[in-house]
């Protein structure tokens, strides 16, 4: 009983981290790479729609690019999962997680992620925290694929998963059934703890604003690979 419950809250601290890192990404990329969102990409769809329909096809261009990159990576890492369920599944797992624990299909794209934001922090440094022209366009593109990846990530999960960087369901969930939604409340919670520290980061050391989010992400990584050593 203790175990399960060690892993029920490892695994909500970790994905309350990658609620934190994307809302890092999130607020980055609304306010330094052309107000368009590397994770919600039904905010893209919408601003892509305005651009179109006032007209203004050149403010098409960011949110198309972001929906690229984020769709591309979520197809790829529904290959990466299901080649780790199938390995899993081979190695006598029967292809499922037990309680708290990803496969390794999870894992290769949470580290491809914090691989991908890694390399956004470094670049962002050396701009010193104000990328312009081809390069918003570039990093916007590479967020996106992050959260992509993030976003395959976690649906692959299933039940050990949940959204981490969408949350239209999850508020509407805790606002419907606000007793027994502490665990969605701690994500939000961190969403918005790392959206606020990424714009503060970014009003006051703009070259260190994107470091957040690969720290972030490792982390937890690190803690679901802690929890599940420490069940078996």
């Amino acid at each position: 009983m203790t175990s399960t419950r060690t892993a029920r809250l490892s695994r909500a601290t970790a994905l309350a981290l990658l609620a934190a890192a994307s809302g890092s990404v999130d607020a980055l990329a609304f306010i330094a790479l052309g107000h368009v969102f590397a994770g919600v990409m039904t905010g893209n769809l919408i601003l892509l729609a305005i651009a179109l329909g006032s007209r203004s096809p050149g403010d098409a261009g960011f949110p198309l690019v972001a929906l690229a990159g984020f769709s591309i990576a979520v197809i790829v890492a529904g290959r990466i999962c299901r080649v780790g369920k199938a390995a899993d599944g081979a190695a006598g797992s029967g292809g499922r997680a037990g309680p708290g624990r990803w496969d390794g299909g999870v894992y290769a794209c949470l580290a491809a992620d914090t691989v991908v934001l890694a390399g956004v922090g470094v670049a962002w440094a050396a701009v010193g925290g104000h990328p312009d022209g081809v390069g918003r366009a570039v990093l916007i593109a590479v967020l996106a694929v992050a959260m992509g990846l993030q976003t395959g990530a976690m649906l692959a999960a299933g039940p050990e998963g949940a959204p981490t960087t969408y949350f239209t369901s999850t508020l509407s969930n805790l606002l419907t059934y606000p007793s027994g939604s502490g665990v969605a409340a701690f994500r939000l919670a961190a969403l918005m703890v790392g959206a606020v520290g990424a714009a503060a980061l970014h009003t006051w050391t703009p070259a260190w604003a994107a470091c957040p989010p690969p720290v972030l992400t490792a982390a937890a990584v690190v803690v679901a690979l802690v929890a599940e050593r420490r069940r078996r």
